[in-house]
């Protein structure tokens, strides 16, 4: 790379930077490459989020096909689990891994163990084997994204990081909306739904000589040698969080799906979780087998207090955003009879001003320098939007719930990807890696532990309420019919037990966006107390 990131002048124990920036500094681009080259290395970039994105939610419309391919129905859950469990597992590992090494191959490996993954769920011949695809996938996937915001930062300047970081936010959820669309667009076509995985294979085929040739490296550490960073890398630090994070999701997921909530088995996984976080933050906050300077999780971060509101903003904000990506067109598939390309359509609302938002927050917040209404102003519309959508009913107007999906998509847009840049402005540039690490956890932690709440509630509730309007058939027969893989058995009833399921699946759809509001209203709260306002500043540090 031509250059390194501007570094604060100076920053403070809390993460403020006292000390002026020099807009010189600011200015100056930190990359060789510009122009046509500099345009298709982002491009290139850009279309790996895109693919893991899409891969996110892909198996949403393919699932009764795969149920038809292999049977075995009880274990449909690992499918989006499975991608979710490796990608939260990575979060801090490849964050150290991306502040140690070379940026660009570190994100190269990553692409190609994404790949691996998408060729064994392609080729799967059992359900057994693409569930370890998933989780090979989602694996890869994070590094990816990782490695793309890595990129981003350490290439372009202060004023310019927030706009890039808002096209990585936009592309994102294009990708998270079109999942479902392009699964079941290939699901049901001749070419099956094995090419939905076999696609990323024919991207990453055009995309690889950008990645080899054009794509800037970045070596924070450029004079030690790999086997002396390797030693440096926090092994136990690693294996206590990936633990704790794989045993957290699996027991909010499996609750009232897989195992009853009170079984022994899901009991076990959050006992065996709250464990592992308790050894993990004693692992790192005493340094056991690891120092300071080398532990996994950035602990000091957690005595600055503006990144401390700003991991709970990520967190609070991405769960509110993602919610109704996947909810929304449930409503309309029950509802309304919608198909995966109609449900889609019915989101557009939702999606053009969510990406319209995140353009714009990343345009004028680089812009203006502040951030602080943006996350004030999104937390007020999301909350907003989040109570209006838990109050809709199976003969809402279409055209109210499209007022809410955007009233919804400008609140999430203003906020729910302004983290990156943002923390960016009250640490020093050698801590880059572990700042957007930081920031991936709370939002990859949020979409996970919202869409696993969400789930779980939908789940539980949409049956227990069909348990009363059809007395006598099978818990597991209902819980498929709720989650799509038997379509079918609802167009078999009487229309009187039709109309009544449908009431009872539509409420249990209202208790899910109860979780869009929170999140709002903890975004709102948290917001209000920053004391830092600013990315950055051509005069006195505006400090509250």
């Amino acid at each position: 790379m031509g250059g390194e990131k501007p570094s604060p002048a100076s920053t403070s124990d809390d993460g403020q930077n006292p000390s002026p920036t020099p807009s010189s500094s600011e200015d100056a681009s930190p990359r060789k490459i510009h122009g046509f080259v500099w345009f298709v290395a982002v491009a290139a970039t850009l279309s790996s989020i895109f693919l893991y994105s899409l891969d996110n939610t892909i198996v949403a419309d393919i699932t009764p096909t795969i149920v038809n391919t292999f049977g075995n129905v009880e274990n449909l859950p690992w499918l989006s689990v499975g991608f979710l469990l490796g990608g939260e597992a990575a979060v801090l590992s490849f964050g150290k891994l991306y502040g140690l090494f070379d940026a660009k191959w570190i994100y190269i490996i990553s692409a190609v163990i994404f790949n691996v993954g998408s060729a064994v769920c392609g080729a799967a011949p059992n359900l057994d084997a693409l569930i370890v695809g998933r989780v090979i996938a989602g694996l890869g996937g994070n590094g990816m994204y990782l490695g793309v915001i890595n990129l981003l930062s350490v290439n372009t300047t202060d004023r310019e990081r927030p706009g890039y970081l808002g096209l990585n936010g936009l592309v994102w959820g294009v990708g998270t909306v079109l999942g479902p669309v392009v699964g079941g667009g290939f699901a049901e076509s001749s070419a099956t739904w094995r090419w939905a995985f076999y696609l990323n294979l024919c991207v990453a085929a055009v995309c690889a000589p950008v990645y080899l040739f054009w794509l800037p490296s970045f070596k924070p550490r450029p004079n030690d040698k790999p086997s002396t960073l390797l030693r440096e890398y926090d092994f136990v630090g690693t294996l206590l969080i990936v633990g704790a994070l794989i045993t957290l999701i699996m027991g909010i997921n499996f609750g009232g799906a897989v195992y009853a909530w009170n079984s022994g088995q899901n009991i076990a996984l959050f006992v065996v979780s709250g464990v592992l976080f308790g050894l993990f933050g004693a692992q790192q906050t005493l340094c056991i087998f690891t120092s300071t300077k080398n532990r996994l999780f950035p602990v000091h971060f957690l005595k600055r207090y503006n990144a401390v509101l700003l991991f709970i903003c990520a967190a609070a904000s991405n769960c509110a955003c993602f919610i109704p990506i996947y909810y929304i067109p449930l409503y309309f598939q029950f509802t309304r009879g919608d198909g995966a390309i109609d449900a889609a359509v019915r989101l557009m609302p939702y999606i053009i001003v969510l990406s319209a938002a995140i353009l714009a927050n990343g345009h004028l917040m680089g812009k203006f320098s502040y951030f602080q209404p943006w996350y004030i102003a999104g937390g007020i519309l999301a909350l907003v939007g989040g109570v209006l959508l838990s109050r809709i009913h199976t003969d809402t107007p279409e055209g109210e719930i499209y007022a809410y999906e955007v009233i919804t998509g400008l609140g999430t847009g203003a906020c729910a990807q302004a983290g990156y840049a943002v923390i960016q402005g009250m640490i020093a540039a050698e801590e880059t890696a572990y700042s957007i690490s930081f920031m991936m956890l709370a939002q990859t932690g949020g979409i996970a532990l919202g869409l696993s709440l969400s789930g779980a509630v939908f789940i539980n509730t949409a049956v227990q309420g069909l348990t009363t309007v059809l007395p006598g058939v099978p818990r597991a027969e209902l819980q498929l019919a709720v989650s799509g893989t038997s379509g079918d058995y609802f167009r078999s009833l009487e229309p009187q037990q039709q109309e009544d399921s449908i009431n009872a699946i539509v409420s249990a759809l209202t208790n899910v966006f109860i979780l869009v509001y929170v999140g709002a209203a903890v975004t709102l709260v948290c917001s209000l107390l920053f004391t830092k306002r600013k990315l950055y500043s051509t005069g006195p540090a505006i400090v509250g």
